[in-house]
């Protein structure tokens, strides 16, 4: 797809800037081309560069985390009030396309990541025999496909009914087609799937080290645990849209395979809450700090429905995730843009730091996902006794008893992700899958709109005038 070509040669740059990422560098400012060595490049010095790369693709993943504030504000989470005024605005003016260009964040770093894969992946099939085992390039090729499936995820997750492109053309210049949201779930399923073999073969340990982010992942065995997880979340994405192969919407056939791959993922009720992958940050001069810490990230802001909406304990107090996960202001706080905005006191409390790692997927997370899978498959039992762990421990909430419909059942468990997964890309996304988009409040009346996916970007859109694969969305 033509807007690869814009983005492909910053990947480049950003690939060889990893302070706190295992990259080193010298005096020598004769930077190589880390987006497309040279075969001697290769060769001179193969695992350094397959380190290099693993770095850069993790490096570039991690800049993605900008998706879950559009998330948040699409689900009525979150708010950025700052100075741009365009960041709350352009999505509450309901454009059919993406005329200021706001919604390029949110597209084009995916690509870039998906390019830096697709790089790597061909740099280990091209090294040069015996600088890896067969063994070390399956797990290798492993763990890249599985960051790909997932890059792939939050981009159909953004633009639903849209679909997006999947391929990564080798030239730049052809131009990829958009495919159907069930086709492209179908296709990541197919990657993680394909993941999963290469791990299997992949021998005891990886030929590159992954970052302090998958600390217990780190491992072919282990970091299968973390593809099973996140194929445990696409299937119940699959499950509850009704996607082609799951018999229906809400079906037992997909929510069975999300049992199946939570089985071999790492969920265990016994562990932490918090156990699980992780995007790590640093502060350090030329690194990447967490993009929504408390620290510089003054301006991102909380729904005000975030109170008010919070579970109680028995004794009357806040549920205890909001009471680590929020904070007030002192004084409310909008854009100053009259009628564009609504006020709020409420900030998020997640990264004390702009070194505080900010979670992929947890164990919290898993279990949720099971009580989902457990009700649709008739197990509601299971469904509470699940629901309930994460009551009681995460929030400090009594346990219930029941649910009286399946209506019930899906408002508890979206409540119980709403606070345990605040702000980490879920609360629009759950929303949309149930049909209950018009559940979240529309806050300025001038404007009703509750969006079911963001736009293509423009740059998207221009590329492909007069080309065989106008996208959707597009003018």
């Amino acid at each position: 797809m033509r807007i690869q070509q814009i983005v492909k040669r910053p990947v480049a740059v950003m690939v060889v800037t990893l302070v706190g990422m295992g990259a080193c560098m010298n005096g020598d400012l004769t930077v190589p081309n880390y987006s497309n060595p040279t075969p001697e490049a290769v060769s001179a010095d193969p695992l350094t560069n397959v380190q290099t790369r693993a770095n850069g693709v993790l490096n570039l993943a991690r800049r993605n985390l900008g998706w879950n504030s559009d998330a948040g504000l699409f689900g009525r989470e979150s708010f950025v009030y700052g100075t741009d005024s365009r960041s709350t605005t352009s999505y509450l003016d309901a454009p059919a396309v993406d005329p200021g260009g706001s919604a390029s964040g949110s597209w084009t770093g995916f690509f870039t990541t998906m390019r830096a894969i697709n790089d790597f992946v061909g740099v280990v099939d091209s090294l040069p025999t015996g600088v890896f085992t067969p063994q070390e390039k399956a797990g290798t090729k492993g763990f890249a496909h599985t960051l790909e499936a997932l890059e792939l995820s939050i981009l159909i997750s953004s633009r639903d009914s849209l679909g997006i492109p999947v391929e990564i053309k080798s030239n730049a210049e052809d131009i990829a087609p958009f495919v159907s949201r069930d086709s492209a779930f179908n296709y990541i399923i197919g990657k993680l799937d394909l993941a999963k073999t290469e791990l299997l073969a992949g021998g005891g340990a990886f030929p590159v080290k992954l970052n302090a982010g998958f600390n217990g992942f780190n491992t072919p065995a282990t970091f299968l645990k973390f593809n099973r997880a996140l194929a445990a979340r696409i299937n119940a994405y699959r499950a509850s849209l009704g996607n082609t192969g799951c018999a229906g919407k809400l079906s037992p056939t997909c929510y069975a395979t999300v049992l199946q791959n939570l089985s071999e993922s790492f969920l265990d009720p016994a562990s932490a809450m918090s156990v699980g992958t992780y995007w790590i940050y640093s502060a350090a001069a030329n690194d990447v700090p967490n993009p929504q810490n408390n620290v510089t990230n003054t301006n991102l802001l909380l729904h005000p429905s975030i109170g008010p909406d919070a579970p109680r304990r028995a004794d009357g107090s806040f549920d205890l995730r909001y009471q680590a996960k929020v904070r007030r202001l002192a004084a409310p706080r909008n854009l100053g843009t009259g009628g564009l905005s609504i006020p709020t006191d409420y900030a998020p409390n997640l990264y004390a730091t702009q070194a505080a790692p900010a979670p992929i997927i947890r164990n919290e997370e898993l279990i949720l996902l099971r009580a989902e899978a457990r009700y649709f498959t008739g197990d509601v039992a299971g469904a509470l006794a699940d629901i309930n762990l994460v009551r009681v421990n995460s929030g400090g909430l009594a346990p219930i008893g029941g649910f009286a419909t399946q209506a019930a059942f899906i408002a508890e468990l979206l409540l119980q992700r709403r606070y345990s997964l605040l702000l980490e890309g879920h609360r629009w996304v759950d929303v949309r899958r149930f049909n209950l988009l018009n559940t979240l409040p529309i806050d300025i009346p001038s404007r009703q709109f509750i969006a079911s996916r963001q736009p293509v970007p423009i740059a998207e859109c221009l590329a492909r005038v007069g080309s065989p694969f106008p996208g959707p969305g597009c003018p």
